[in-house]
């Protein structure tokens, strides 16, 4: 189901007091998101129920996507510096 797991946020700078933790779940090309999911897969890959249970922002594409790039764009953005982009830790599982 899941191919990576990219992780950004202040978790992954070298900031003093992190508060924030972002991913994006790349799930395999061919897995149909609007499919009947057991609720331990809905869990992973819910916004409402990440953020609740985690406190973790979550956006879940589907590799080969262009939802992908899109995904990197926006999470690369850097507060407050328009012409400045930031790295993110891709995991690939």
């Amino acid at each position: 189901m899941v191919e990576a797991v990219c992780v950004d946020g202040s978790f992954v700078t070298a900031a003093d007091v992190p508060n924030d933790i972002d991913l994006i779940l790349v799930v395999k090309e061919d897995f149909n998101l609007a499919f009947d999911l057991l609720p331990t897969q809905y869990n992973l890959i819910s916004r409402t129920r990440v953020q609740r249970s985690f406190g973790f922002d979550i956006v879940t594409v589907r590799a080969g996507n262009p939802e992908v790039d899109e995904a990197f764009t926006f999470f690369q953005q850097v507060r407050g510096r328009p012409d400045d982009r930031k790295g993110i830790l891709r995991i690939i599982l």
